[in-house]
């Protein structure tokens, strides 16, 4: 008797199931589907911020990305204070 929750036994009569539900040839591409899986649950775990910066540091940089962007130019607030049609139906 194990203390765990999985056994050793436990584990070997789950992996004879999925090979008997999913062949030999099919176990490749559910271990590489379920990784993947795996991968993307961390990424969106560890929030969105981090997973850009790894993906950032992954690819490298491309000449255009690179070079220094100019400022955006500044807001132009209008003159007169706009009227919605409520204060408008109130002037009638």
């Amino acid at each position: 008797m194990g203390a765990g929750l999985l056994e050793p036994w436990h584990l070997i009569i789950i992996l004879v199931v999925v090979l008997i539900i999913f062949g030999a040839g099919k176990l490749p591409e559910v271990g590489g589907a379920l990784g993947k899986g795996i991968k993307d649950f961390k990424e969106a775990k560890d929030g969105p911020e981090e997973a850009v910066e790894a993906k950032e540091a992954k690819t490298p940089l491309r000449a255009s990305a690179a070079a220094p962007q100019r400022p955006a130019p500044p807001v132009q607030r209008p003159a007169a204070p706009v009227e919605s049609a409520a204060t408008r139906a109130e002037d009638i």
